[in-house]
């Protein structure tokens, strides 16, 4: 008898993921109108659009979602580019918007109308001269305004004059209230590997909320009932300087956080309070600005 030889045969699952699709409505219209760019699975989550390739006229941070983009006003008749990128960088797709030419407009002179017009009759009019009568009229007495100020002497010495001088009265400062829906830090600087509180507001109740900080996760969480949120965000990377958080959660809240870096040796202390005093300092020049 043959033996039968055992075949063993290996499985294996391919998982492919979804192309990135986009699309754009309308994809016509005037220099300066607006209109919808959409995708979905896209391969990034800070998605740009650009005009003719260069231009940002929109953004929102979302893996599949839509951004309202509005047309250069600058732009001429013709068809333009509309890209779809990862942070301005790298794109995943592209769409045509078309700018049409204005409408050709005749004038239709108006219709000739000949009038004629017929002379009336000449009629001679004999007019009598009326008598030339002489009237005298007095001039009243002349009299002198003296302004406010002035001194008027009759000795011969010259007035003298005081000028009082306009009082301003500086308008009043109004505080421009602030925005109700905002994404606001528990502190304004930190300090490398330091974690800052962020809170939130106006989301959709019971959202999932992403943190983004220059493409990167900084941290989630979840809003609660009433659209709110507060969790702790922490940076991976050091990197000196203001650093943009994007919390998207249904809609898009954004905030600024300074992270400092200073040196270890004595003097340290001191720099933090003077780098925190500038910072300090330029925040509030801004909002009175």
């Amino acid at each position: 008898m043959l033996g039968l030889l055992p075949v063993t045969q290996a499985s294996a699952q391919t998982t492919s993921q979804p192309a990135p699709s986009v699309g754009i409505k309308p994809n016509t219209g005037p220099a300066g109108s607006t209109f919808t760019a959409f995708w979905s699975n896209a391969p990034c989550r800070d998605v740009r659009i650009l005009w003719a390739g260069t231009t940002q006229i929109g953004a929102a941070v979302a893996i599949s979602g839509s951004a309202t983009a509005t047309v250069p006003s600058t732009a001429k008749p013709g068809s333009y580019t509309v890209a779809f990128s990862c942070s301005g960088k790298t794109t995943f797709g592209t769409e045509t918007f078309r700018i049409p030419a204005p409408p050709t407009t005749t004038t239709t002179p108006p219709p000739v109308v000949t009038t004629t017009t017929t002379r009336p009759p000449v009629v001679t009019t004999t007019t009598t001269r009326p008598p030339v009568t002489t009237t005298t009229t007095r001039r009243p007495p002349t009299t002198t305004t003296t302004p406010p100020g002035v001194t008027t002497t009759t000795d011969g010495t010259p007035p003298s004059t005081t000028d009082t001088p306009p009082t301003d009265t500086a308008p009043p400062i109004t505080d421009v209230p602030e925005p109700k829906r905002d994404l606001v830090f528990d502190r304004d600087a930190i300090q490398p590997g330091d974690s800052v509180e962020a809170t939130g507001k106006g989301c959709t109740p019971g959202s999932s909320v992403e943190l983004v900080s220059g493409g990167q996760r900084v941290g989630s969480t979840t809003a609660d009932s009433q659209g709110q949120f507060r969790t702790k965000i922490q940076f991976s990377k050091i990197e000196p300087g203001r650093h943009l958080v994007a919390a998207d959660c249904g809609i898009l809240l954004t905030g600024t956080v300074d992270q400092l870096v200073t040196s270890s040796t004595g003097g340290s202390s001191s720099t933090l309070v003077v780098l925190v005093f500038f910072v300090l300092a330029g925040a509030a020049l801004i909002r009175f600005t």
